[in-house]
């Protein structure tokens, strides 16, 4: 009894040493302990305690620092966004993240780098940071290992003028249409699409603009009813939910569904037996991989397949369609171009004659009218009969209007003036060439995380930086379990198989994800 006692003595005592020894010494820590008080602290360290980079931020917390990027989840930058203003952080690294959006005044901040991302724009947004309201007359800005003519040039540059983009798509079209049948006050639903639709910063100002986003909205409309998601009153339909679920896919999202709607997926998921509901590795294996070729696409440059290079974990080239998928997405596409081509060639009426005949760099016009006598111009000018959407000089190239849509064809082939290109259609090219013809393979990481669940084996073999890697694999997860639920709401049949397949790697690929 007494030889226990005497253990349990010492056992306190070595417990007493050991937390005084690994207490911090103030001379050794940025970090204010009585910018917050201990239970606060603690609550704020406990929403972290089981995430990825959790421990690392609460060991540097420790010391008053903290880093901020965008592939921390959302509890470990708000841990470091807490205690930063708290003011028990107080060293903070950070990438374009802490630019815009973020409430996070300080006294000093300090650009460590030279980077082809660090512009005008971005030096005002982060320098801007330095000086907090109400605590300092003065904020401090830092430049290290930056060439003093780029600091001249950030520090002298004005702001780049804001300028409008292509404001609408179809996801949009059709979120805008389940908007406006579905709010609870009908007007100020209308109110608010017609708001989105008028007040683009595209058609400040232009009208031509204006009239172009009329024609590509009744386009989007066409295509909607076409394909089933609005009827011919404009009440959203079928899929349309779903579609709109995946807007941020487009138009991932529009080829899925039409795979959906052709039986593809039904032919897919067959169960290990009949009457079961679980599916083999196989079955889940090729649902990733036609998922890969749609969602979270991301190239790799073609001549990393010729190079010998050796792989441990994963495949890294992701294999080509299922021979039905690929007849499918080609259908698609083909239906797709040809109702974009024709309204391209609609929209070119409204193009500016005089500035398309304008030289790109110079501006000086050139209609041809000035050399009517030579033989040259009157053959180069030849070109443009028959062409109505493409552009004057891109007529010389022998460019037509039936090369618009060709995955070949670049985007400046249209007429500028326009507003639109290519680009805007929404169509899913099975493969992409470089400048030199070369085919670039997808990367296959989503399937190679399936098979073997190593974020390691993708920063080793794929070639992705861990923090894209990780967030590349939660977008993808995010997407399953997206169409998942949606799947489970439309369809009324609780035993079908499409539904619990996709339930199935939901569930499987999330599980492998939370062990990273």
């Amino acid at each position: 009894m007494d030889q226990s006692l005497i253990h349990d003595a010492e056992y306190d005592h070595l417990l007493r040493v050991l937390e005084k020894n690994l207490e911090i010494p103030q001379d050794c820590t940025y970090a204010d302990q009585k910018a917050i008080d201990n239970e606060s602290l603690q609550m704020v360290f406990e929403r972290v305690k089981f995430t990825r980079k959790g421990a690392e931020l609460k060991a540097l917390a420790g010391r008053g620092i903290g880093y901020h990027h965008s592939s921390l989840n959302a509890k470990e930058k708000q841990l470091v966004e807490i205690l930063f203003r708290k003011g028990f952080i107080r060293v903070v690294t950070a990438t374009g993240t802490l630019a815009l959006g973020i409430n996070m005044p300080c006294k000093s901040v300090v650009f460590a780098q030279n980077s082809v991302y660090l512009d005008a724009l971005n030096y005002r947004q982060m320098s801007g940071r330095a000086g907090r309201r109400g605590q300092d007359l003065m904020g401090d800005v830092y430049f290290f290992d930056i060439p003093l003519p780029k600091i001249e040039k950030l520090i002298k540059s004005n702001v780049p003028e804001l300028r409008g983009q292509f404001p609408l798509s179809i996801s949009l079209v059709l979120r805008l249409m389940l908007l406006a049948s579905k709010g609870d006050d009908p007007e100020d639903a209308e109110a608010k699409v017609l708001s989105v639709l008028k007040h683009s910063l595209l058609a400040f100002k232009q009208p031509r603009a204006l009239e172009m986003l009329k024609l590509y909205f009744l386009f989007s409309l066409q295509f909607l009813v076409k394909e089933g998601y609005v009827d011919r009153e404009g009440n959203p339909m079928g899929f349309a939910g779903l579609v709109s679920h995946l807007h941020y896919h487009e138009p991932s999202n529009l080829v899925f569904v039409s795979f959906l709607v052709k039986g593809l997926f039904h032919n897919l998921c067959q169960p290990t037996r009949r009457g079961s509901k679980c599916f083999s590795q196989d079955v889940m294996e090729r649902l990733v991989l036609v998922l890969a070729h749609l969602f979270g696409r991301r190239y790799i440059p073609a001549k990393f397949q010729d190079a010998n290079l050796k792989f441990y974990q994963s495949k890294v080239f992701l294999e080509d369609l299922p021979e039905d998928f690929k007849a499918a997405l080609d259908e698609y596409n083909m239906n797709v171009t040809k109702g974009f081509a024709s309204f391209l060639l609609v929209v070119s009426k409204l193009a500016d004659m005089k500035q398309e005949h304008q030289l790109p760099l110079s501006k000086i016009d050139f209609t041809g009218e000035e050399c009517e006598d030579s033989q040259l111009v009157s053959h180069l000018l030849s070109c443009k009969e028959g062409r109505r959407a493409v552009s004057p000089f891109a007529c010389l190239s022998g460019n037509s209007d039936a090369d618009l849509l060709h995955p070949e064809t670049p985007d400046h082939v249209t007429q500028c003036t326009i507003g639109i290109s290519n680009i805007s259609a929404p169509v899913l090219w099975p493969q992409r060439l470089d400048n030199q013809g070369r085919r670039m393979p997808l990367n296959a990481y989503a399937l190679d995380f399936y098979k073997h669940g190593s974020l390691l084996g993708l920063v080793q073999d794929n070639r992705i930086n861990e923090g894209a890697a990780y967030q590349l694999l939660k977008d993808f997860a995010l997407t399953i379990q997206s169409i998942s639920i949606s799947l489970r709401e439309l369809c009324g049949n609780e035993e079908d198989n499409v539904v619990l397949a996709f339930e199935q790697l939901s569930e499987t690929f999330s599980e492998k994800f939370k062990k990273i």
